[in-house]
C-alpha cells in the first residue's frame, strides 16, 4: 500500500513538473520581470467600453496569468492571482472634468454637447474623436492637438448691441470636419447647440438626417454639407438664414424643386450641384447676390431665367451644365458684364447666339457645347479672344452652319474654339448632311434674333445702321435659317 502511494506521488509530481514546463514555454506564467505584455497592452485599444459603446475590444481571459486589465473588485481571487504575476495595475478611467477645469462657463456647457454627439458617431476612420476628451475644448487656439475640428475665438458683440467685442471669453466659433469621413445619423442637437458658432464645414463625411435649424445662431454665416448622405427635399431650415454668405449642398441626394427664397439669400457662393433637383429654375434667379453659383448636374428643366441680367453687379461664375434646360439662349446673358465663366453645356438650349455675348469682356471660359444651338457663330463673340480675356470657347455638338470669317476661323485654327459635330460645310468632324437638313427643316423652337449690341465694341458697328447685306450677315449672323 505504502509503495503504491509513493509511486502515485512520484507520478503526480512528474505531471506537475511537465505542466509547469509547458506553461513556461507558452509564456503564461508571469514573474516580476515579465513586462512585455503589459507594455503592449498600454499601447493597444482599451477594452473598457466608453460612454458611446464604441471601441470595444474583448478582454483577455483572467483564468491564466496574462497581464490584462484588472478584475473587478468583487473577484479578490483573480486579483490575488495577478498580484503574484507582478502585473502593473490597470490605469483608472479618466475622471469627468470638474467645473473649475474649464476656461469658462461657455465651454463647460458645450462639453456635454460634444460628448453626446461623440456617442452617436458610427464611423471615424481617422480617429478624430479620440482627441475629444478632457476639458481643453479650445486646445487648438493655444497650438494643441485636442478636440480636432473645433476652433475657438472671442465672440463679437451681438448684432445691434452697443457692447464692445468680448476679448476675455473664448468660445467655439467654428467647426471644420472637412475630409474626416465621420458618420452620424443626425446633426440636429449638435450644430445648433453652439450659440456662438459662425461656420460649420463638413465636406466629405457620412452625415445624414435632417439639416438642423440654425436660425437661433446670431453669428452663423457659412454652411458646407457637401459630399454627404443627406436626402429628401431642399432643407427648409436653410431658407430663413438671412445672414448666410456661403451655402454648399452639392454631392448629396436632395430631390425636388428649389424654393424661390433660396435666390433671395445674401450669399456670395451658392453650390447646389450634383443632387436630384428638378423643375424650372425660379424666375427670381436674378435676385441672387452670389458671385459663384452652380446648379450643374441636376434635373432642372425650362429656360435659363431672363432675370439673369439683374446679377450684373455681382455674378462672376455660373454653371448650368448637364441639366435638361431648354428654350432660347437668353439675350440678357450678355448684360452680365462681370462674367468670367459661363457654362451651359449638356442641355437642350436652342436658338442663335445673341450678339450681346460679345460684351462679355471679362469672360475666360464659355461653354455652350451639347445643345441645339443653330445659325451663325458671330465674329463679335470670337473677337473676345483678342479684345477680352477669352481662352476657351466650346460650341461643339450643336447645329451651327457657319462661322465668322475674321476672328472665329483664327480661333478654330488655334484650337481655342471647338466646333466639332456641327453643320459647317467643309469642316472636319461635322454631323452628316442629312441630319443637318432634317434639323433645319424642323428646328425645335423658333428663337428671335436680336441684332443689337448693347456695348461699344471697336470694329463692330451697330447693325441698326444701313449696312450692306454681306456685312450684316457677317456681323449679325442671321436667324435660324440656312442649312448645309
Amino acid at each position: 500500500m505504502a509503495a503504491a502511494s509513493g509511486h502515485n506521488a512520484r507520478l503526480l509530481a512528474l505531471a506537475l513538473a511537465l505542466l509547469l514546463t509547458a506553461l513556461h514555454l507558452h509564456g503564461v506564467v508571469c514573474d516580476p520581470s515579465h513586462t512585455h505584455f503589459a507594455m503592449v497592452s498600454r499601447n493597444a485599444p482599451s477594452w473598457r467600453p466608453d460612454r458611446g459603446g464604441q471601441g470595444k475590444v474583448s478582454a483577455p481571459s483572467l483564468d491564466t496569468c496574462g497581464c490584462g486589465p484588472a478584475p473587478a473588485p468583487a473577484d479578490p481571487l483573480k486579483a490575488a492571482s495577478l498580484d503574484k504575476c507582478g502585473c502593473p495595475p490597470a490605469p483608472a478611467p479618466s475622471p469627468e472634468p470638474s467645473p473649475e477645469d474649464f476656461l469658462n462657463e461657455k465651454l463647460q456647457a458645450l462639453y456635454p454637447v460634444i460628448q453626446a454627439f461623440k456617442a452617436t458617431i458610427t464611423s471615424d476612420p481617422r480617429g478624430v474623436t479620440a482627441s475629444w476628451v478632457g476639458p481643453n475644448l479650445c486646445d487648438s487656439y493655444f497650438g494643441g492637438d485636442m478636440y480636432k475640428g473645433f476652433y475657438c475665438e472671442h465672440p463679437p458683440a451681438p448684432p445691434g448691441a452697443t457692447l464692445p467685442k468680448d476679448n476675455t471669453t473664448l468660445t467655439i466659433a467654428s467647426i471644420d470636419f472637412n475630409g474626416y469621413g465621420l458618420g452620424a445619423p443626425s446633426l440636429a442637437g449638435f450644430v445648433d447647440a453652439f450659440p456662438d458658432l459662425a461656420l460649420f464645414h463638413a465636406n466629405s463625411n457620412n452625415f445624414s438626417g435632417e439639416v438642423p435649424d440654425l436660425t437661433g445662431l446670431p453669428y452663423f454665416y457659412e454652411l458646407d454639407l457637401s459630399n454627404n448622405n443627406f436626402s429628401g427635399a431642399f432643407p427648409a431650415t436653410v431658407v430663413p438664414l438671412g445672414r448666410l454668405l456661403f451655402l454648399d449642398l452639392r454631392f448629396n441626394r436632395f430631390v425636388g424643386t428649389v424654393p424661390p427664397p433660396v435666390f433671395d439669400l445674401t450669399v456670395v457662393a451658392l453650390f447646389l450641384n450634383n443632387n436630384g433637383f428638378y423643375g424650372n429654375i425660379p424666375d427670381n434667379f436674378g435676385s441672387t447676390t452670389a458671385e459663384y453659383l452652380v446648379v450643374a448636374n441636376n434635373q432642372f428643366t425650362g429656360p435659363i431665367p431672363r432675370s439673369i441680367y439683374n446679377t450684373s453687379a455681382n455674378l462672376s461664375e455660373v454653371l448650368f451644365l448637364n441639366n435638361h434646360l431648354s428654350g432660347c439662349l437668353p439675350y440678357e446673358i450678355g448684360l452680365v458684364e462681370g462674367l468670367t465663366v459661363f457654362d451651359a453645356g449638356g442641355n437642350d438650349i436652342t436658338g442663335p447666339i445673341p450678339l450681346s455675348l460679345g460684351c462679355l469682356g471679362l469672360v475666360e471660359e464659355l461653354n455652350l457645347a451639347g445643345n441645339q444651338l443653330y445659325g451663325h457663330i458671330p465674329d463679335v463673340l470670337c473677337a473676345l479672344a483678342k479684345t477680352g480675356k477669352l481662352q476657351n470657347l466650346s460650341l461643339s455638338d450643336n447645329y451651327f452652319h457657319s462661322v465668322g470669317r475674321r476672328h472665329c476661323l483664327e480661333l478654330v485654327r488655334s484650337k481655342v474654339l471647338d466646333v466639332r459635330l456641327n453643320c459647317i460645310p467643309n469642316f472636319p468632324h461635322q454631323r452628316p448632311a442629312l441630319e443637318c437638313a432634317r434639323f433645319y427643316a424642323d428646328p425645335p423652337q423658333h428663337c428671335p434674333f436680336v441684332p443689337h449690341i448693347p456695348c461699344d465694341l471697336p470694329g463692330f458697328r451697330p447693325p441698326a445702321a444701313a449696312l450692306p447685306s454681306a456685312v450684316a450677315a457677317e456681323e449679325g449672323g442671321g436667324g435660324g435659317g440656312g442649312g448645309n
